[in-house]
C-alpha cells in the first residue's frame, strides 16, 4: 500500500510538471465524457426507467395487431377489451383495465380550464400500484354509466384548483356542464398517463359495448405472481384466435400482444433516435481518448531516456506500467466532476427547452437530470475511457529498449513505429469526425424542410385557437354547428383580423382524425378492409385561411349545408390513388356507416405529420358532418398573438363556460410538431461541433510535435539548400496524406451511418452523395488550415540555430 500511494504522489507530481497539457487532457476528456453522460440519462429516463410506480417491470400492455397496420402495435375496440376481460379471468393478468383520452372542461373557482384527464376501468389503480392519498379510487360498480359521475383529482390540480382542501372528497365540481363528485385525490407521485390532471370512470353503454371497428382503448394490466411475460402472450393469442373465429367479419386479421410498459409506452421513433445519440457520443468520446493517447505518447517519449535509466537501475517495467495507468486514472477523476457538471447542464438545458406541453407526452422526461445511475454510468464510461486512452502509453513504457533509449540524447523522437501509432490516432479522429458532420447536416437539412420549404399551405400569420363541445351543452349536431357559425363570425369581425375558419383537424396539431372510405364502383364486403384516409370536417373559409391551394373544381360554400346534396372535396394523393387515370370529380365516397358524398373539388397535398408526409385525405363541409372538436384558424394581417386577448373575448360571447385552450401561432404549432426533429438536429451537431474542434487539434498537436522532433533534419535539408517553400510543402504533404487516408475511412462510414439513419428515423432523413462530399472536402481544407502552423514554423527554422543544438 504504501508503495502504492508513493506511486500516486510521484504520478500526481509528474502531471503538475506539465500543467497546460494536463490541464487539456482534462478537459478533452471530461467533454468526451459528459456527452455520454448527458446521452445515458436520456437513455435511462426514455428507455430504462421511464417509469417509476412499484413494480413496473410487472406492468403489461396488452394490444391489438394487424398485418394491415404493417406491424406495428395498435389500441383495442371496446368490445374486444371486454371479451378479453372475461375470457382471461385468472389467467396470467390480473386487475385489466382500459383508459381512454378525456381532456376535460373544468369551470368554477376561476375562468374554465381545460384539464387532461383519462377515463379509466375501475382496476386501473390497482393495475398501476397507485393508491388514492385522500378518499378512494373508483368502485366496480361505477363502470355502469348511471354510477359513473365521479372523479379522482391529482395533487397537482387538487392544489391549484381546489387549495389543497382535504373537505374537496365529497364535493361536487362542474365539468363538461354536469355535476361530478370528487371520491379521491391521488398522490403527488401518481399522474400515469402523460401527467394527467383528473381520473373518470368508463363505462360502456350497448352500443359501444359491441364496437369492434374502433380502435381507441389503451389497456394495461398486472402480470399475477409466478407468472411471466410469455405465459400473458400465449394466453392472450389464444383468446383472439377465438375471436376471429367468433367475429370474422372485424377480427379476422387481428392479433394480440403482450408488451411491458416500458416498452410498449415508447415512441416508435425513440430508441433509434437514442441510438444514434449513443452512438455519436461513443465517436466524440473515441475521438477525445485518440487525442489524449496522442498527448501521452508524446509525453511518454520525452521520456524514453528517464524510464531507462530506471530500468537499468533496477526498477520493474511493472512498475512502470502501474505509474502509467495510475497517471491515466488520476487525469480521470479529475475529469469526473467537470463531466458531470458539463452533463447536469445539458440535461438541465434539454429539460428546459422542451415545451412544456409536450413534456406530458414523453415519459421520462419530467425526471430528466442526474441521479446514481446516471452518476455510476459516468463513472463506469471514464473507466471504459481510461483503459482506451491509457493503454498504448503503458505499452510504449512496457516495450521500452534500454540500450537504445540510452544511446539515445532525448531529441531524437520516437522511432518510426511509435510515430505511425500516432498518425494511425489522426487518420482514426477524421474517420469518426467525418460521419458525424454528415450525419449533423442530415439532421438539419430535415428539419429546415419542415420549417423553412412549403409544406402544402402557409403558417404565417395564423392564430389557432383550440374548444371541445361538451356534450351536455351540445347534444346535437345542430348545437355544435352553431357554435362553430358564431364563433368564426365572432373571430373574423376582431380588428386585425383577414379571415377565420374551423376545423376538426388543422394541419400540424397534434391530433388526428381517419376514416375508412369506400368508393363507388369499387366495392368492398368487409368495412374492416376499406382504405383509411385523414377525415377534415372544415368550415368554408378555410382554404382560404390555409392558403391550402384549390386544384380543380370549387371550395365548399354557405350553400353546402345540413340538408343540400353530402359533397366532399379529396386531396391530390387521394385522387391519384383511387383514380390515377380519370378526375374524380363527379365521382362518390362515403364513410362507414354514412351517406354518398359526392366529390366537388380536389385540393393540394399538406403535410400533417413529418413522420407520415402527405397522405391521402378527405374533406367535409362543416356544416353538413358537425363535430364537437373544434380547432380555429384565424389569419390576421400582423403578429397573430396581438390578438389573443380579442380573441379569447369573441369565443367568450359566443359561451362564456366554454375554455378555449392551446391558443398559439400556426409557426409555434409548427414547430412544437418537429421538436423532436429539433432536438436530434441540436444534438447531433453539437457532437458534430466537438468531434470537428477535437480531430483539428489532434492533427495540429501531431503535426506540433513531428515538426518538433524532425528539426535537426529541417536544418539540415536548409542548410543544403531547401526553401522555406520546400519545408512547408513537405510538412503539408504529410498532414494531407493523413487526412486524405482518414476520410477515405470516414466517407465509408458516413455512407452507412446515413442509410442507417434513413432506415431507423421512419424514413425522413434521405442521404446525399453530394452533401457527403462537400462536407469531407471543408473537413479536408479545415484539417490542412490546421496544419499550416506547424508548417509555417518549420519552413521558419533557423538552420544555424537547429545545427548548433547538435
Amino acid at each position: 500500500m504504501d508503495r502504492v500511494l508513493m506511486d500516486v504522489r510521484y504520478a500526481f507530481r509528474s502531471l503538475m510538471k506539465r500543467p497546460t497539457t494536463t490541464a487539456a487532457i482534462v478537459a478533452t476528456l471530461a467533454l468526451g465524457i459528459g456527452a455520454n453522460a448527458a446521452v445515458f440519462g436520456v437513455v435511462d429516463a426514455m428507455l430504462l426507467r421511464p417509469f417509476t410506480m412499484a413494480d413496473a417491470d410487472r406492468i403489461v400492455m396488452p394490444m391489438t395487431t394487424s398485418p394491415r397496420w404493417s406491424g406495428h402495435r395498435e389500441t383495442v375496440s371496446p368490445a374486444d377489451f371486454l371479451d378479453w376481460r372475461r375470457q382471461w379471468t385468472g389467467g396470467a393478468v390480473e386487475h385489466l383495465a382500459a383508459t381512454e383520452w378525456w381532456d376535460a372542461n373544468l369551470v368554477g373557482h376561476d375562468e374554465p380550464e381545460r384539464v387532461l384527464g383519462f377515463h379509466v376501468s375501475p382496476d386501473f389503480f390497482a393495475a398501476l400500484g397507485g393508491r388514492a392519498a385522500l378518499g378512494r379510487t373508483f368502485l366496480a360498480e361505477e363502470e355502469v354509466a348511471a354510477n359513473a359521475k365521479r372523479v379522482v383529482l391529482s395533487d397537482g390540480l387538487w392544489r391549484r384548483r381546489f387549495g389543497a382542501d382535504p373537505a374537496v372528497v365529497g364535493q361536487s365540481v362542474l365539468i363538461d356542464g354536469v355535476q361530478w363528485t370528487v371520491v379521491g385525490v391521488m398522490p403527488p407521485t401518481f399522474t400515469f398517463p402523460q401527467l394527467a390532471e383528473i381520473w373518470a370512470p368508463l363505462s360502456f353503454d350497448e352500443k359501444t359495448a359491441r364496437n369492434r371497428t374502433g380502435h381507441y382503448l389503451t389497456v394495461f394490466g398486472r402480470l399475477a405472481n409466478g407468472r411471466t411475460l410469455d405465459d400473458a402472450r400465449a394466453q392472450l393469442t389464444t383468446v383472439a384466435q377465438r375471436l376471429a373465429a367468433d367475429h370474422p367479419d372485424t377480427n379476422a386479421q387481428l392479433g394480440a400482444e403482450v408488451m411491458t410498459l416500458s416498452r410498449g409506452m415508447a415512441d416508435v421513433g425513440v430508441p433509434s433516435v437514442l441510438g444514434l445519440w449513443q452512438a455519436a457520443g461513443l465517436f466524440v468520446l473515441l475521438i477525445a481518448c485518440a487525442n489524449i493517447a496522442n498527448l501521452l505518447l508524446a509525453r511518454a517519449a520525452e521520456r524514453d531516456r528517464e524510464i531507462a535509466i530506471r530500468l537499468a537501475l533496477g526498477s520493474s517495467r511493472g512498475r512502470i506500467v502501474r505509474e502509467s495507468l495510475i497517471e491515466s486514472a488520476i487525469l480521470v477523476a479529475g475529469s469526473i466532476p467537470l463531466a458531470l457538471a458539463i452533463a447536469s447542464a445539458s440535461l438541465r438545458l434539454m429539460h428546459v427547452m422542451m415545451p412544456a406541453r409536450i413534456v406530458r407526452y414523453i415519459a421520462g422526461w419530467d425526471r430528466l437530470g442526474l441521479d446514481a445511475w446516471t452518476i455510476a454510468g459516468t463513472i463506469a464510461c471514464a473507466a471504459v475511457a481510461a483503459l482506451i486512452f491509457g493503454a498504448l502509453p503503458a505499452m510504449h513504457m512496457a516495450r521500452g529498449i534500454v540500450a537504445d533509449a540510452l544511446k539515445s540524447d532525448g531529441r531524437t523522437g520516437a522511432g518510426p513505429g511509435r510515430q505511425r501509432v500516432r498518425r494511425a490516432l489522426v487518420v482514426s479522429e477524421i474517420a469518426l469526425a467525418l460521419p458525424l458532420l454528415v450525419a449533423a447536416m442530415l439532421s438539419i437539412s430535415t428539419i429546415r424542410s419542415y420549417l423553412i420549404t412549403w409544406q402544402g399551405y402557409d403558417p404565417s400569420n395564423v392564430l389557432t385557437l383550440r374548444a371541445v363541445l361538451p356534450e351536455s351543452r351540445y347534444p346535437d349536431e345542430d348545437s355544435r354547428e352553431r357554435f362553430a357559425q358564431l364563433a368564426v363570425e365572432q373571430l373574423s369581425a376582431i380588428a386585425g383580423v383577414r379571415e377565420a375558419s374551423a376545423g376538426n383537424v388543422i394541419p400540424a396539431v397534434d391530433t388526428n382524425s381517419t376514416r375508412p372510405i369506400e368508393i363507388a364502383g369499387k366495392p368492398i364486403a368487409e368495412v374492416s378492409k376499406w382504405p383509411r384516409v385523414d377525415y377534415r370536417v372544415i368550415s368554408p373559409r378555410y382554404f382560404g385561411v390555409l392558403r391550402l391551394p384549390l386544384m380543380s373544381g370549387r371550395a365548399f360554400t354557405t350553400a353546402d349545408r345540413k340538408g343540400a346534396e353530402p359533397v366532399a372535396i379529396v386531396s391530390e394523393s387521394l385522387a391519384r390513388k383511387y383514380w390515377p387515370s380519370a378526375s374524380p370529380l363527379g365521382e362518390r365516397v362515403r364513410i362507414a356507416d354514412g351517406a354518398w358524398m359526392r366529390i366537388v373539388g380536389i385540393c393540394g397535398d399538406v403535410v400533417h405529420d413529418w413522420f407520415d408526409g402527405r397522405v391521402a385525405t378527405l374533406y367535409r363541409p362543416l356544416p353538413q358532418a358537425p363535430t364537437d372538436t373544434l380547432i380555429f384558424a384565424v389569419r390576421t394581417s400582423g403578429d397573430p398573438m396581438a390578438v389573443v386577448a380579442d380573441a379569447r373575448r369573441a369565443l367568450a360571447h359566443v359561451d362564456a363556460t366554454q375554455p378555449v385552450f392551446e391558443i398559439m401561432s400556426l409557426r409555434q404549432v409548427l414547430s412544437e410538431r418537429t421538436i423532436s426533429l429539433q432536438y436530434i438536429a441540436a444534438v447531433m451537431a453539437a457532437f458534430a461541433g466537438l468531434a470537428l474542434l477535437l480531430s483539428v487539434l489532434g492533427l495540429y498537436a501531431v503535426m506540433t510535435y513531428l515538426v518538433t522532433q524532425r528539426v535537426r533534419e529541417i536544418g539540415v535539408r536548409i542548410a543544403l539548400g531547401a526553401t522555406g517553400r520546400d519545408i512547408a510543402r513537405l510538412t503539408l504533404t504529410q498532414a494531407a496524406r493523413l487526412t486524405a487516408v482518414g476520410l477515405a475511412i470516414g466517407l465509408l462510414l458516413a455512407i452507412a451511418l446515413g442509410r442507417g439513419m434513413e432506415a431507423g428515423l421512419l424514413g425522413i432523413v434521405s442521404t446525399d452523395l453530394r452533401v457527403t462530399a462537400g462536407l469531407a472536402i471543408a473537413l479536408g481544407v479545415t484539417a490542412l488550415a490546421a496544419s499550416y502552423l506547424p508548417a509555417r514554423r518549420a519552413a521558419s527554422i533557423d538552420p544555424m540555430t537547429a545545427l548548433r543544438a547538435e
